[in-house]
Parts: C-alpha cells; structure tokens; sequence
C-alpha cells in the first residue's frame, strides 16, 4: 500500500503519515519491510514444523544447526519438553528425511508436516 493510499484510508495527509511511519522506525516499533512469496512457485511443496529435543550438552550446536541450515526458515527456542520449534521448507519428503537426519546425532525430532495454514502470519491485535 502507498502512502497516500495509508493516509486516503486514515483520512490523514501524506506528510503527517510518513512522519508517524518514521517515528515508529526510530523508535524501533517497525523493524523492517518484506515480501511474502509462495514456496511452492519455486518448487518447495513441503513445510513442516520440526519439534527438537537437544541432547545433554548440544543447545547450542543445535541452534548453530538450525542457523545455519537454508531449509529451515523460522527457528524458536521454547519452553517445555522441547528446545526448539523449527518450519522446514523442502521439495519433497525424501529431502525432508535428509534434514531431520542431519540433527538426529544431536537431538531427538517430532515432525508434522503442514497440510494446510489456517492462520497465515500476522500482526499481534495492538
């Protein structure tokens, strides 16, 4: 959405938004800008979320792992019976397979893969 269309919809002036839009960047409230593209145009048809358990004394290796490897796309360190949740984006389930395998020596998996996205990424109600 341009600007003017943000300040039109608002009914704010063009200037008076990009102000506001600036103040948040300063102040750290907007953090950047993206695009959303759809995996499977470039023939990635599998996503999953990947449950890890690190073993005694392998955290960080793990999430050193998780970093540096191009199939994962989000990676959280969580609470509870797990250390980490982690979206897997690959072409099929054999390379799928080939990821889980590579942090098998150093964590205990639980995968699902996603069928569907009910709720897609969005903005916490502020």
């Amino acid at each position: 959405m341009t600007i003017r269309d943000l300040a039109d919809k608002i009914g704010m002036s063009s200037p008076s938004v990009t102000e506001r839009i600036h103040k948040l960047e300063d102040a750290g409230a907007i953090q950047g800008y993206t695009v959303r593209v759809d995996p499977k145009v470039f023939g990635l048809a599998i996503a999953a979320h990947v449950r890890m358990h690190a073993r005694p004394g392998e955290v960080k290796r793990v999430a050193q792992m998780l970093f540096d490897a191009p199939e994962v796309v989000e990676a959280d360190h969580v609470t509870g019976e797990d250390c980490f949740l982690a979206k897997v984006v690959v072409c099929d389930v054999q390379m799928l397979e080939a990821v889980i395998d590579r942090f098998v020596p150093f964590a205990s998996t639980d995968t699902a893969i996603i069928q569907s996205s009910t709720v897609l990424r969005r903005l916490p109600k502020l």
